[in-house]
């Protein structure tokens, strides 16, 4: 369930290995005017403190340099728009330690990290602020962003040109055997699926999904996930004469800026977490208030020159939020083996569908996956042991 870039990846690799007739997408909106792929920055990077994640995303990066010949066919070339970039990291002399960490852990894993001291980054970038940086880092290849629309789209049309059945509906409970569902639509027609197994790839739905399970099972094999919808608002903004090519940079508090075109988006989470699935129906207006009392300053402190800036546009989303530990859950279910989950990336999903939701595939038909993502299993929410990230934006 879950025809997003998780679902939809998951799908294509299964591909592989059973016949594409025997598999079923489900998903509630086709146009994705509310999926948090189609509404994310579609960023992707090296620079994790985890080699899982840094596999991941080289992997994922691979994926997308040949995307046209995995997902292309004669007649429907795929380009998904990407851009070469650089994601920043700056460290002050208390986080420092922490970067140098990451970066060593960054190195050992292939990525070719450059360093640069407070002096060194304000030659590279003299429109910044860096009287307070002690450590920075950044790659020069294997970085950037591209059109999230692009990527979904590519994987949408080629599962079904396989021959897989893509299904406009939303789950709204389980069999009692917990081996089928029902799917309603948007008429309030209901359908029964059976299934040997079952992908939560719901997303942001994915608590909701799970506890829908959950109502099926025995009590001692109930499990809570802990991904919760994380709201995010993004503005488009515009600076006179303001500097090009600007990175993907972490300002104080929070704030995350970078180019698009001639102009610049901005980010900023309040930690404003939801827990009622009927709200994230409709995302509601963007609150401008978010850019004039908590970036607009962050902002302006980093960099002196967007103290003079123009709000363009806006747009409201969601992180699928793992409050464990902030690290994707993948992998079998810890009790209904039958079913398994794709969940909780934190911002960093789309950047690693491509090699996520092969290796999930791999996990479900017993071969061995091109990662070891044991780490990231679900058992580790039931053991309460977190496998934390630490570069997350």
């Amino acid at each position: 369930a879950g025809g997003g870039v998780m679902g939809l990846s998951t799908a294509f690799h299964l591909t592989k290995f059973i016949a594409p007739e025997r598999i079923t997408v489900v998903e509630p909106d086709p146009t994705y005017a509310r999926s948090a792929t189609a509404l994310s920055w579609a960023s992707i990077r090296e620079q994790f403190s985890l080699p899982e994640n840094i596999k991941l995303s080289q992997h994922s990066i691979k994926f997308i340099n040949d995307i046209d010949q995995i997902l292309g066919s004669p007649g429907n070339p795929v380009n998904i728009n990407f851009k070469n970039g650089s994601y920043l990291f700056l460290a002050t002399e208390e986080t420092a330690p922490t970067l140098a960490e990451n970066i060593a852990v960054q190195r050992a894993a292939g990525v070719k990290v450059n360093t640069y001291t407070g002096p060194e980054l304000h030659e590279k970038y003299p429109y910044m602020n860096t009287e307070d940086i002690v450590l920075a880092s950044d790659v020069s290849k294997n970085e950037g962003w591209f059109d999230p629309w692009l990527l979904l789209s590519a994987f949408k049309d080629k599962v079904r040109e396989l021959g897989v059945e893509v299904v406009k509906g939303r789950v709204t409970s389980f069999g009692e055997d917990a081996a089928s569902v029902e799917v309603s639509n948007s008429a309030g027609t209901q359908s029964t699926y059976n299934y040997g197994q079952f992908v939560n790839a719901t997303g942001i739905h994915a608590s909701f999904t799970n506890e829908l399970l959950n109502s099926v099972l025995p009590l001692d094999k109930r499990f809570t996930l802990p991904v919760t919808p994380q709201k995010r608002q993004t503005f488009t903004i515009a600076v006179r004469d303001g500097p090009r090519n600007v990175p993907l940079l972490l300002c104080p508090l929070g704030t995350v800026i970078r180019s698009e075109g001639p102009n610049y988006i901005v980010q900023h989470s309040d930690g404003t977490f939801e827990t009622d699935p009927e709200k994230l129906e409709d995302f509601g207006e963007v609150d401008d208030t978010i850019f004039t009392d908590n970036i607009w300053e962050n902002l302006a402190y980093r960099m002196p020159i967007f103290e003079a800036t123009k709000v363009l546009s806006g747009w409201v989303g969601y992180y699928e939020y793992n409050t464990l530990d902030q690290n994707a859950l993948i992998g079998p279910h810890p009790t209904a083996t039958n079913h398994f989950n794709i969940n909780g990336f934190s911002g960093h999903g789309i950047q690693q569908s491509p090699a996520a939701g092969r290796c999930l595939a791999e996990m479900m038909v017993g071969v061995e996956p091109l990662i070891d993502l044991s780490r990231f299993s679900l058992q580790r929410v039931v053991d309460n042991a977190p496998y934390r990230e630490r570069n997350i934006l």
